[in-house]
This record gives C-alpha cells, structure tokens and sequence, in this order.
C-alpha cells in the first residue's frame, strides 16, 4: 500500500511538472507585420504602386531625402494607382516594421511592411 501511495504521489508530481513546464509551440514573431515597430512615420509624401506597395518620400535624421518602398500589412483595393509615380498623391502615416531577415546570403528582396494608421489623397 506505501508503494502504491509513492507511485501515486509521484505521478501526481510529473503531471504538475510537464503542466507548468509546457512553452508556447508557437513563439510571437519578432519582425514584419506582427512583429515591434522599427518607427514610427507622420505625414509623408506617398505614391501607390499596387497590391499594398507604396514608394515612400522619408527624410533621414541628418535632413537627407530618400524614398523607400513599403508593403502595407493589409492591402486596400479601394485606393488608385498613382499615375506618375515621381508625383506622389498621397499623404500617409503609419509604424514601419522590423524587417526579417533571412539566415546567409539572398538575391530576394523584400521591401519593409508597413502598418497604415491614416491615409488621405493630397497634392
């Protein structure tokens, strides 16, 4: 009867180890649209491509001008492709997301996702 309690009690203590020992099978992503925001972006020019690409005109911390393409997290099909893309016709906001990175080297590039917070047609 001893053993029989022993065994028991030592069950008991595995099945609570292995509850609270269990991890997430799925980890939350830490890049893309699920992932942290890299920055935050207010107000600049834009131009619409097509299926979510939007070329954005960005001014870096030292006043220097740029533009970099972006993938919206979630693609509007109400929005109209920008006729002369060195004209932008938009005016959008949003939270730039870390980019993924792929492990060694690859000649696929994939622009940054972009989580769009406002989006209005100006200019």
């Amino acid at each position: 009867m001893k053993q029989s309690a022993k065994n028991q009690f030592y069950i008991v203590c595995l099945l609570f180890i292995a509850a609270f020992s269990c991890k997430d099978k799925e980890p939350k992503p830490d890049c893309g649209c699920d992932g942290p925001t890299a920055k935050v972006i207010t107000d600049v020019k834009a131009s619409y491509y097509s299926k979510g690409a939007f070329l954005l005109r960005l001014t870096s911390d030292e006043n220097v001008q740029y533009e970099s393409s972006v993938l919206t997290c979630s693609i509007s099909d109400t929005l109209k492709i920008t006729p002369d893309i060195k004209n932008p016709d938009y005016i959008i906001s949003g939270n730039l997301k870390k980019e993924c990175s792929s492990p060694g080297f690859s000649s696929f590039y994939a622009p940054p996702k972009f989580e769009v917070t406002s989006i209005r047609r100006g200019l």
